[in-house]
């Protein structure tokens, strides 16, 4: 598996922000973090479902390619930033309808 970090320089309000990935060996995401500006989590993969939300476009083996100066940086980050942020998003309310359940 490997890890990346997706971040947005100016994100419109209802785009993310930082969108954290686990990809596997062909570069297909298996589980994503999305942080909005507005501070909403949105978790998709394993026991948050979802999996149709999940990029069906592999990720290219240097994420560093995909960079756009000024509008969007990315970068690989250690497996224990991605678990941290996982967990964290299993802690927060998952969109707009987990505010009010």
């Amino acid at each position: 598996m490997r890890y990346l970090l997706l971040e947005y320089e100016a994100p419109q309000e209802d785009e993310a922000r930082l969108i954290y990935s686990e990809v596997d060996q062909e570069g297909r995401e298996t589980r994503r973090v999305e942080i909005y500006p507005n501070g909403l989590w949105f978790a998709y993969g394993q026991e948050h479902g979802r999996e149709e939300a999940l990029s069906p476009t592999p990720f290219p083996e240097d994420v560093r390619t995909l960079n756009v100066p000024g509008e969007m940086m990315a970068r690989s980050i250690a497996p224990g930033v991605f678990r941290a942020i996982w967990d964290q998003a299993a802690e927060q309310p998952d969109g707009l309808l987990g505010m009010f359940s």
